[in-house]
């Protein structure tokens, strides 16, 4: 009796794949990730129920939200720095939520288009934990055909593309952190970061000469501020959701309700 959403995952299978290890695999991964349906916050979509009714395809229902996604709402348009401030900020609760987990969950596809602005404009909710990208890189282990990383290209981390130093290519807190620092300078510009890069390689390339894209002029030293300690290329250097959030950007906000 309850409206919900339900995504279908269908997971690619190569001829030449062990197809009961790739089985266990898939399983295994499918289990662990039911611990989406136990998260609680209120900036985090509700996960309802997870179904496998297929070794290689998987069913996600969760709660159905009315309101635009953050891309809709931005609609090529700059948002204003308090819009910016608020968005940021309950994106950064529902990141610190997430981080602190044990063992931490990761959401590995983090974007405007998986964050949904409703609560008439004023509360947001992340979407779409890229349960795609986490199974697909268990199939991908087991394959004879490895893939390059997945996730929204513009919005992917300098490690994922093996670039900068990093011990390992993996989505992690910092690769989401990355993704959220992409998210602000969409809000802040009212475009995709390197909006004209179409293909894995050139993206590599921009990231590796000049990193992350400036965020235009007019917008105040704060906001830069936490806009760079967001998208360090080294993600040694990237700050945690919970430093984001007593950054002096973010804290204006905490000040001026007092």
């Amino acid at each position: 009796g309850i409206r919900c959403a339900a995504k279908t995952l269908n997971l690619p299978v190569h001829l030449g794949d062990q197809k009961e290890t790739k089985t266990k695999n898939i399983d295994a991964a499918v289990e662990s990730e039911r611990n989406l349906c136990r998260l609680r916050h209120p900036n985090i979509v509700r996960f309802l129920h997870i179904a496998q009714p297929e070794p290689a395809t998987v069913v996600v229902f969760m709660e159905l939200l009315d309101g635009p996604s953050l891309e809709r709402f931005i609609d090529n348009q700059p948002l204003d720095e308090p819009k910016i401030r608020d968005f940021s900020e309950q994106i950064c609760r529902a990141l610190l939520y997430l981080h602190s987990r044990q063992p931490p969950v990761i959401h590995r596809d983090i974007n405007c288009s998986n964050i949904i602005v409703c609560a008439n404009n004023s509360r947001i909710k992340l979407i779409d934990f890229g349960l795609s990208i986490r199974l697909e890189q268990i199939v991908s282990r087991h394959s004879s055909f490895p893939e390059a990383p997945k996730g929204t290209l513009n919005f992917m981390a300098p490690e994922l593309l093996g670039i900068a130093a990093s011990e390992c290519e993996q989505y992690s807190r910092e690769s989401d952190i990355w993704a959220f620092g992409c998210s602000v300078f969409q809000m802040a510009s009212g475009t995709e970061p390197f909006s004209k890069v179409k293909s894995f390689w050139e993206m590599a390339r921009h990231l590796e000469r000049s990193g992350a894209p400036a965020l235009p002029d007019g917008r105040s030293a704060e906001l830069r501020d936490f806009y760079s300690r967001c998208t360090a290329r080294d993600r040694r250097e990237r700050k945690s959701a919970q430093e984001l959030l007593e950054h002096e950007f973010l804290a204006r906000k905490s000040n001026s309700q007092r």
